[in-house]
């Protein structure tokens, strides 16, 4: 049998030269006692090693459960938990935390000398988190993660006096840009937006140059995403959204007071290479979005069951497995009469999204779909679940029984320069 050798880590904290814009947000945290923070920072700010960083120290003052989320489970193994942190050319976790102890890899969990554990999580995981009481806790590109995490994590860090951070770039003007809006200003929040114009290393010179900015471009970045990713622009990211309208109706939304009862809850499956998406509803009130990047069905259903305790489910999907759903809920399952992208072509989700009432997270997710979906873009992390997210709406449409209005025309996308429904 093969033997692993034991991996050597530096027995020395390799701590980071704080750039001004950091240091303020420690200095908040140290002489104003601030406990809540909203870093709106460009892409190559320094956000996420910050961060380690920023937990670290803190993990030495207080010893407790502290969690650095990212938007889904996947992504956090390959930006932070493999990751190579540029400025040192160590693994992030090596640099900020070599003397860890108690290491799990599947987990993504370790424990510090003091007796504080650190772990990596996804946003798409959030109910997994059940029974755990974490006194600190990092959201990574809160922009792409779901709401609904925060929903879950605000009642524990205010019991226990916890802090948190939110470190971004906007991605739309979505719910992270609706909540950097309403909390500018706000008592015992240190909230900073910095473009590539308001960060500088120590020297004084600029973090990303005008030059890096123009070889981006050069080597295929779209400006659109530039602006979006180093000068902090809501508005990049929206050019080429298909729901314009829907997005704007969402956002401008009334919530309905939702009363928990004892009717079925219905759940649409949409499925997309990795991505997956299952949206919860009853009647046309949707009552979650929930979305994974890892194409597995069988974690997935596990996981809206147990987002939605005690309740009877029924799911509609395209072509489901009986057994699967059977044995993992076994409440019953619909199969949907949709052929592949019938939905886009008779403009299914767009009728879920000018018809449908949400609770807060459900419409923040919806919104953000809305305002992000855009198909005529080559897919990446940020959008894998976009499809699946349509799919599941378009399911929904076809399983709503209070719906008796005629079927829409079919529309043809290849009409549409930019795409408005």
């Amino acid at each position: 049998m093969a033997r692993h050798k034991k991996r050597a880590v530096p027995s020395k904290v390799v701590k980071l030269e704080l750039y001004e814009h950091q240091q303020k947000a420690v200095d908040a945290f140290v002489t104003q006692q601030i406990r809540r923070f909203f870093l709106a920072w460009h892409r190559r700010a320094g956000k996420d090693v910050f961060g380690l960083d920023f937990a670290r120290e803190r993990m030495k003052e207080r010893v407790g459960t502290y969690w650095h989320l990212f938007p889904f489970h996947i992504q956090a193994k390959r930006a932070i938990w493999k990751g190579i942190d540029a400025r040192t050319g160590q693994r992030f976790i090596d640099r900020a935390f070599p003397n860890r102890k108690n290491e799990n890899d599947t987990e993504m969990s370790f424990e510090t000398p003091e007796g504080s554990t650190w772990q990596m999580l996804g946003s798409d995981n959030y109910d997994r988190m059940v029974g755990s009481n974490p006194c600190g806790v990092v959201f990574s590109e809160w922009a792409l993660c779901d709401p609904a995490a925060w929903d879950y994590i605000r009642p524990i860090l205010v019991e226990n006096k916890g802090w948190v951070m939110f470190i971004t770039t906007f991605r739309g003007r979505n719910h992270a840009y609706r909540m950097f809006k309403s909390l500018e200003g706000a008592e015992g929040w240190y909230v900073d937006l910095r473009t590539i114009a308001d960060t500088h290393r120590n020297d004084g010179s600029p973090i990303v140059t005008q030059a890096d900015i123009e070889k981006e471009i050069r080597e295929g970045m779209d400006p659109g995403l530039v602006r979006q990713e180093f000068y902090c622009d809501p508005d990049a990211a929206a050019a080429g959204a298909v729901f314009a309208r829907q997005a704007n109706r969402l956002t401008n939304m009334e919530l309905t007071p939702y009363q928990l009862n004892n009717k079925l809850i219905r759940v649409a499956w949409g499925k997309y290479k990795e991505g997956i998406t299952a949206v919860a509803f009853q009647d046309r009130h949707v009552l979650s979005v929930n979305a994974f990047l890892e194409s597995n069905l069988t974690d997935a259903v596990q996981a809206v069951v147990r987002r939605h305790p005690n309740a009877q489910l029924i799911h509609h999907a395209v072509n489901p497995d009986p057994m699967l759903f059977s044995v993992l809920d076994g409440q019953g399952v619909v199969a949907a009469p949709l052929s592949l992208d019938e939905h886009m072509r008779q403009g299914l989700a767009a009728a879920v999204l000018n018809t449908c009432e949400a609770v807060s997270a459900a419409r923040e997710s919806l919104t953000d779909f809305a305002m992000g979906y855009a198909p005529y873009r080559n897919t990446n992390d940020d959008v894998l679940t976009h499809d699946a997210t349509c799919e599941a709406l378009a399911i929904m449409q076809t399983a709503q029984v209070f719906n008796k209005n005629p079927a829409r025309q079919p529309l043809n996308y290849g009409n549409y320069d930019k795409g408005i429904i």
